[in-house]
């Protein structure tokens, strides 16, 4: 299985600077979503906190909510993503959180997330924003799992169906082409549960759920 279930890959790249400061609003989260872009931050930052050996971050967009996370810990840090422009600005956006220079300690792989380099494995996986993007949690969750260390954990964001406005806009960003389903809280725990990687933990904020699994 690959990730071309996100279409071409430099669509976002594209519109970067709209979509983070769409994506980084608190009154579009609050009116959309029910939520706040600070509960992705403290999301992120327990995942990052969570742990001292390597991380991986998949479909990092431009590092928006994690660059000075990042730049905090002292993790051995892998970000990956499909599109190489998307994926400069998120090396930019984390050496201008550090004074000007990436961290030797953090590297950039443009890469299909779901393609294992060599025998690498991760203590942590963090995805945010992501399994509303995806067709298939279980096999995708799996996947990601071939790259988890014994006992890691997975932190996996996902948009939910909600409130009725949460509801209808969803429904709007799936006949766009924008998500690829629309679930209940309830079917995205089931489905990370079928990919059998471990214990998995549901909470949410709003239209927003965050999943931990494994651990």
């Amino acid at each position: 299985m690959d990730e071309t279930f996100f279409g071409d890959p430099e669509y976002y790249a594209r519109w970067a600077k709209a979509y983070d400061a769409m994506v980084g609003s608190a009154l579009y989260n609050r009116i959309f979503w029910g939520t706040n872009p600070r509960h992705y931050a403290q999301f992120a930052a327990r995942a990052i906190g969570s742990r001292r050996g390597p991380l991986l971050e998949v479909a990092v967009g431009t590092a928006q909510a994690t660059a000075t996370l990042h730049v905090a810990s002292s993790r051995e840090t892998t970000l990956v993503y499909m599109s190489a422009p998307m994926l400069a600005l998120a090396g930019r956006s984390i050496a201008r959180a550090a004074g000007g220079t990436l961290p030797d300690r953090i590297s950039l792989e443009c890469r299909d997330m779901l393609a294992a380099t060599g025998n690498k494995r991760y203590d942590t996986i963090l995805g945010l924003g992501l399994l509303h993007l995806v067709p298939d949690v279980p096999a995708v969750v799996a996947a990601l799992g071939q790259q988890l260390a014994p006992n890691g954990t997975m932190y996996l964001g996902s948009l939910v169906k909600g409130s009725s406005r949460s509801n209808a806009y969803l429904g709007l960003l799936k006949n766009h082409g924008d998500i690829a389903v629309a679930r209940t809280g309830a079917e995205l725990f089931d489905q990370a549960r079928a990919a059998e990687l471990g214990p998995v933990r549901l909470t949410r904020r709003g239209a927003m759920a965050y999943l931990e699994i494994g651990g």
